[in-house]
């Protein structure tokens, strides 16, 4: 491993002393000039036609300054993508969820706005609901939009031959997985300000993930000319894939704006959050495995129908990114997937960190272990047979140029110490899964490219214009990592400037684990150019050629004489006075296959790999489970920064745990029935073990550094880890999310009296007897034979 001076060290982020003193100002806390507030009416119920709508009321309540109907709106219909659109921004004369938005209100404060929407008089005609998306694709269910059935979206690819790998099967196994509906619970609840300005110009505050994408939504929408919205992204208090795409909220604020003459904020209630804003999508998944009698996968196909809720969001581009995982997942010859997105009457869903990666590997984590377990196989043993390798082409022509899985798979088996299974006090349990994702963001949107700009001042200050949006995950101080790494300084010495629209270049935004790869490498480039172009200045005053020169500890000096050098603020004082020459630079990062790509072998850049295993204990009288241990070791190439790398396995994993033991948002007839943390359990720190998260090193050459992107795999095999444990501990395998405490002892009172899993033959021989290198306790080389 190359030492670093800067990268890959323990530092703080940028912006933590503000932070954790209450400096740092978030959109709640924003206030401009002769602001108003808004408020937005929402259907009581989930499907109806509305059948009188009358504002006058609240029009002349004191106080108000606006109402607003569908009559008011450009009447465009929107959806992330384009070709797919199904949603006003107000309800013309359907609504199809409960929260649906019919009109929205602007007054000099909240609680007149509040008023003013109980004057608004509505009646609605009730029409039939459906909210199985089982149900919803049969011929006779009810439509909630004017297609042919309720399927919004499908896909279907199929990689090998499924049908003669089923065939060559020793045995052939399918089961049936279903995973909750959850919220994504930032700190910071969805807000907006929109200022309409006299000129035509939009201007808009948002906490949004994705600034550049929702600056073209809102030309959409509002049917303005390219170029007329400008988007500020202040500091956001958690996203998770909940702000990926535009809520109705801001062309709605857009609006009351443009009516009044005025800035209108709105700001979602905690409980309109909760009954609202989208969540991660809930799967229903089919998983059929071929394997021989050694437990090599011969075929695998997943059927995945997808509860969409009421429109369209990011549901094509998660059921296709978990496809695209699923096809390239351990290797195996012969794949299928396919994949359904369905509407019901329910609030819609949208991305939520693994991008519908977590939910098919909850299915095929979890199948796994009970494939080895009917083949009398060790489960490590089963994924070590089966795992990826570096430069193994996958059915689907996807190729990891770095996974480390096998390396992964042992390190956390050793540490969590996996051959005390059979040693366990009863009600403990083991379990382990792994996972493949992204590591780089993925090229299905035609573009996976970024550009940053650099300048160093007259006393050596630097400067990196970056358009990555920093959502607490420590990507502005990555970046000024990178830059101060390339140029020999220290991260003091580098600010990182951007949050606005009209400042940075065009970015897909943060999503996919891409930051640290995509723009990353348009921060170092743009740093290399300085550096150049220092060398170059410099180069005359040290009587050396400027490929010579080191830049290092803040100097820059002849390579081998670090005598005969310059500090590197000397330096900038004399390319400015000296040569008269400014100092600033533009990076790019082109990723070219982005226009280009051919099939889902191209969609991801660079893949990270992972396992996670965790010890669990379950009260046999309650089924209430505490994990005990968990250990987590991901692939991340060269860590930028491990103290934040760290901090995001760790988050994830809390997020994992919620998601396999509590999350889940209940609806009664379309109704959230616990819309409130009194009655939606998140995890505590009670919840949460110390984890041993393992940043396993394997520099990825086409990332800045060999760095990969670390956001979203820490949630992706979580859930069917715990699950496994808990199977481990009680023999009761739930194969839906959450296990609750009341679901598990359920299953455990219907469990026959028989020993558990861990009385049978575990740990087995594998085929042909086990030699010291096929040790499935981690502590062994992969030697299997194949």
């Amino acid at each position: 491993m190359t030492e670093y001076a800067v990268v890959g060290r323990r530092l703080p982020k940028l912006d933590a002393v503000a932070k954790t003193t209450g400096e740092t100002v978030y959109l709640g806390d924003m206030k401009l000039p002769g602001m108003l507030h808004g408020k937005v009416l929402r259907s009581p119920l989930p499907h109806a036609r509305i059948a009188r709508l009358d504002t006058a009321a609240a029009a002349r309540l004191p106080g108000v300054r606006a109402v607003i109907t569908a009559a008011d709106t450009p009447r465009v219909k929107f959806s992330f993508v384009e070709a797919l659109a199904d949603k006003y921004l107000l309800c013309t004369d359907r609504v199809r969820f409960i929260g649906d938005e019919v009109a929205a209100v602007a007054a000099i404060d909240e609680a007149t706005a509040l008023q003013a929407l109980d004057l608004i008089e509505v009646e609605y005609d009730e029409l039939p609901c459906v909210f199985d998306p089982e149900a919803a694709m049969q011929p006779e269910a009810a439509r909630l939009h004017n297609g042919a059935s309720n399927v919004a979206w499908e896909v279907h690819q199929e990689f090998g031959d499924l049908e003669r790998g089923f065939a060559e099967a020793d045995e052939v196994f399918e089961d049936r997985y279903e995973t909750s509906r959850v919220c994504h619970c930032c700190l910071e609840t969805q807000a907006v300000i929109a200022q309409a300005h006299q000129g035509g110009r939009l201007e808009v505050w948002a906490a949004t993930q994705a600034p550049h994408t929702l600056k073209h939504e809102l030309d959409r929408l509002l049917q303005l000319p390219p170029g007329s919205v400008r988007v500020h992204y202040p500091p956001i208090g958690g996203s998770f894939g909940n702000r990926l795409v535009a809520d109705m909220k801001a062309p709605i604020a857009a609006i009351l704006s443009r009516q009044t003459g005025k800035p209108v904020k709105i700001v979602n209630s905690r409980t309109e959050e909760f009954e609202t804003a989208r969540t991660r999508y809930p799967y229903l998944v089919t998983m059929k495995t071929g394997v021989r009698r050694d437990g090599r996968i011969v075929a695998r196909a997943a059927r995945v129908i997808c509860d969409n809720g009421a429109y369209n969001d990011k549901g094509p581009s998660t059921v296709a990114s978990a496809g695209v995982t699923f096809a390239a997942f351990y290797n195996v010859p012969n794949v299928r997937y396919d994949g359904y997105i369905v509407y019901t009457n329910k609030q819609p869903g949208t991305g939520f960190r693994g991008f519908g990666n977590p939910q098919v590997t909850f299915a095929g984590e979890s199948q796994l272990d009970m494939i080895a377990e009917r083949l009398g196989l060790d489960p490590l043993e089963l994924r070590l047979r089966n795992a990826n390798r570096a430069g193994e082409a996958a059915a689907s022509g996807a190729r990891p140029g770095t996974c480390p899985m096998a390396e992964c798979l042992r390190q956390a088996a050793a540490k969590i110490g996996w051959q005390r299974r059979r040693e366990l006090p009863p009600n403990r349990g083991l379990g382990l899964a792994a996972m493949l994702h992204t590591g780089a963001g993925a090229r299905m949107y035609g573009y996976n490219s970024a550009s940053a700009g650099l300048t160093v001042d007259e006393e050596g200050k630097v400067t990196l214009v970056s358009s990555v949006t920093d959502v607490g995950q420590g990507a502005q101080t990555v970046m000024a990592q990178i830059a101060a790494e390339v140029l020999g300084i220290g991260l003091d010495e580098v600010r990182v400037i951007g949050n606005d629209t009209d400042l940075t270049a065009y970015d897909l935004g943060a999503w996919g684990s891409r930051t640290t790869w995509v723009n990353g490498q348009a921060a170092r480039e743009a740093a290399l150019r300085a550096r150049e172009r220092l060398a170059q200045s410099v180069a005359a005053w040290l009587e050396a050629a400027p490929e010579d020169l080191e830049f290092q500890g803040g100097k820059i000096f002849v390579r081998g004489a670090p005598d005969r050098g310059l500090d590197f603020a000397q330096a900038a004082r004399l390319t400015y006075t000296k040569r008269g020459e400014p100092i600033s630079e533009t990076g790019r990062f082109v990723d070219e296959l982005g226009p280009t790509m051919k099939g889902w072998g191209d969609v991801y850049p660079t893949f990270s790999t992972a396992c996670q295993a965790v010890e669990v204990e379950v009260d046999p009288e309650t089924g209430a489970v505490r994990v005990l241990q968990a250990v987590a070791v991901h692939d991340i190439g060269q860590a930028i920064n491990p103290m934040a790398a760290e901090g995001q396995v760790e988050g994830a994993l809390a997020q994992g745990i919620g998601y396999a033991l509590m999350e889940e948002l209940l609806l009664d007839g379309g109704r959230a029935v616990n819309p409130t943390f009194a009655d939606y359990k998140i995890p505590t720190f009670i919840d949460v073990p110390d984890p041993q998260v393992v940043l396993y090193s394997d520099p990825d050459p086409t990332g800045p550094f060999g760095a990969k992107g670390i956001g979203e795999p820490g949630l992706v095999p979580t859930a069917p880890a715990i699950a496994n444990a808990i199977y481990h501990a009680t023999g009761a395998r739930l194969r839906s999310l959450p296990i609750t405490s009341e679901r598990l002892f359920t299953a455990m009172r219907e469990q026959p009296a028989a020993p558990g899993p861990r009385r049978a033959a575990e740990t087995p021989e594998p085929p042909g007897g086990a030699s010291p290198d096929q040790r499935a306790d981690g502590s062994g080389p992969d030697k299997l034979q194949r």
